[in-house]
């Protein structure tokens, strides 16, 4: 039995079998008690938890079974819930933990969908949109955290009010996806790079030097990932012809 549910755990389209296998072994084994001839406890207890584990397998099959669409839907507001985190979550170590979180997502939903190639591009496609997205984020409050004291770098400044609205708006797009809040945010987004333009900077506008111009460019990463026809978002509908230019 034990070899067996090695085998299964092996196979991503089993995986769940394999390690439930491993750990009712692992309970049924018992190594650190005697041998005993005791046929009631073992018709009792070690039978008694083989009709218990099969039918608990037969009632998840049924009644929750892994393939199904809720459990898609779920998988994938999680996957999109971690731009929120990227927004919203602590600074410290963030680009690590939003990377962790991104693959143990990915994985679980992947393993999951072995056999069904549509599902598993969905999968992939917000998983490239969540990582642009999330890492220009990360960079961005990055930026923000290191900026230097001066005038033009105050947090009442339009194009540190405009990133924030832009943080709004992401987040309300990425918690309810539609073609109202792509364009929605689409419009924050290119006022904001039109903020960051207009700002006055004490240094030379050098990507090496000048925060506005990291800032910038990280603005157009987003805007780009949002106007990419391979991606989710392109499917709510939007006509991206309109922000082209």
């Amino acid at each position: 039995m034990l070899a067996f549910g090695a085998f299964l755990a092996s196979r991503p389209q089993w995986v769940g079998y394999g390690v439930g296998l491993l750990i009712f072994f692992s309970i049924g084994s018992v190594p650190g008690n005697l041998t005993q001839f005791d046929p009631y406890a073992f018709v009792n207890d070690y039978l008694g938890m083989l009709l218990g584990m099969l039918f608990c397998a037969a009632a998840g099959a049924i009644i929750l079974p892994p393939n199904s669409r809720w459990l898609w839907r779920r998988l994938e507001q999680d996957l999109r819930g971690l731009v929120v985190f990227a927004i919203s979550g602590p600074g410290q170590r963030l680009g690590s933990a939003f990377d962790s979180r991104v693959r143990d997502l990915v994985h679980q939903a992947y393993g999951l969908s072995a056999g069904q190639p549509q599902v598993q591009r969905r999968v992939l496609g917000w998983m490239f949109t969540v990582l642009e997205i999330g890492h220009a984020i990360i960079e961005l409050r990055r930026e923000q955290d290191g900026l230097p004291i001066h005038p033009a770098y105050h947090e009442r400044q339009p194009w540190r009010q405009g990133i924030r609205a832009l943080g709004r708006s992401l987040i309300r797009l990425f918690i309810q996806p539609s073609a109202a809040n792509l364009e929605r945010c689409l419009g924050v987004l290119e006022q904001a790079i039109a903020e960051v333009q207009a700002a006055e900077e004490p240094f030379a506008r050098h990507f090496d030097t000048s925060v506005l111009r990291r800032v910038q460019s990280y603005l157009h990463f987003i805007r780009s990932s949002l106007l990419d026809p391979q991606s989710p978002l392109a499917e709510l509908g939007h006509n991206g012809a309109a922000h082209a230019a």
